[in-house]
């Protein structure tokens, strides 16, 4: 039998990818039992303690729904007022919620830092997974139970957790760049609250650009938090009303402060006591 077509794969290439498949298995078991070991620390061992990861965001969002409900103000395309604020609010807290944390993160785990394994940046990831899986759920709720009720299900599904993908992927790269802050300069942990809270109006949560004049919509295009919640919005309410977003640019923005913060943990590991 003629061997044409036929190429050997070097045992230097096969040892070298099967390192790779390695260390990745190894480091997504890191990142598994730092998970659990999170969950733990900060919710117990009991139930109704995890529960809490969800009704946070849940309960936090419907409180903030029913306030803007409550002026019983119509809005276009017959959008229900207290499902628009839902919407826009769960989102934001993903990103308040990863950034806020990013600061301490360090600091607080400190001794993992001695195992060899464990780096800088799987116990942000870690962290950051958990707060997006808390969101994520909450989403699958509100939709689920939005259908249940109305009978109208979201205009495009896949758009919205696409979205919520890129929101977790932004929210990872800009904690990275904050710990890496902090770990260098302890004192701008407490400028970082204030700075999500501020930036809250401007994170496109609580409006819809189609509502904006032409020069003050593409100001606020440059914040990619706009372009998400507007994608967001598109998903669950399809055509009610225009949407302006730009995906591409979002992702520009999470490859760049992503590669900052892998950079920045890099240079701020001598920062930290263990180093």
């Amino acid at each position: 039998m003629s061997d044409i077509g036929f190429v050997p794969i070097p045992p230097a290439r096969r040892e070298r990818g099967h390192w790779i498949v390695e260390g990745f298995a190894t480091q997504c078991r890191v990142i598994g039992a730092l998970i659990m070991r999170e969950m733990q620390t900060r919710f117990g061992r009991h139930n109704v303690g995890f529960l809490w990861l969800f009704f946070e965001p849940l309960f936090l969002g419907m409180m903030v729904g029913l306030m803007h409900s409550a002026h019983g103000r119509s809005m276009p395309g017959g959008v229900d007022p207290f499902l628009f604020s839902l919407v826009g609010y769960v989102p934001f807290f993903m990103f308040r919620a990863i950034v806020n944390r990013a600061g301490s993160a360090l600091h607080s785990n400190l001794t993992l830092l001695f195992h060899r394994q464990v780096t800088p940046v799987d116990v942000l990831v870690s962290r950051n997974l958990l707060e997006a899986a808390s969101v994520v759920g909450v989403i699958v709720i509100i939709l689920a139970g939005g259908a249940w009720l109305t009978g109208i299900w979201p205009a495009n599904p896949a758009l919205i957790f696409f979205c919520l993908l890129l929101m977790f992927l932004l929210c990872n790269g800009i904690a990275m760049n904050v710990a890496a802050l902090v770990a260098r300069w302890e004192v701008t942990e407490r400028l970082i609250h204030p700075i999500t809270y501020l930036s809250m109006p401007l994170s496109g949560a609580f409006f819809a650009l189609h509502w904006l004049p032409t020069e003050i919509r593409e100001i606020l295009l440059w914040n990619p938090l706009v372009s998400l919640h507007e994608g967001i919005r598109a998903g669950v309410f399809g055509d009610a009303f225009p949407s302006y977003y730009d995906l591409r640019y979002v992702g520009w923005c999470i490859l760049i402060v992503n590669l900052l913060g892998l950079l920045s943990l890099r240079t701020a590991r001598r920062k930290l006591e263990i180093f």
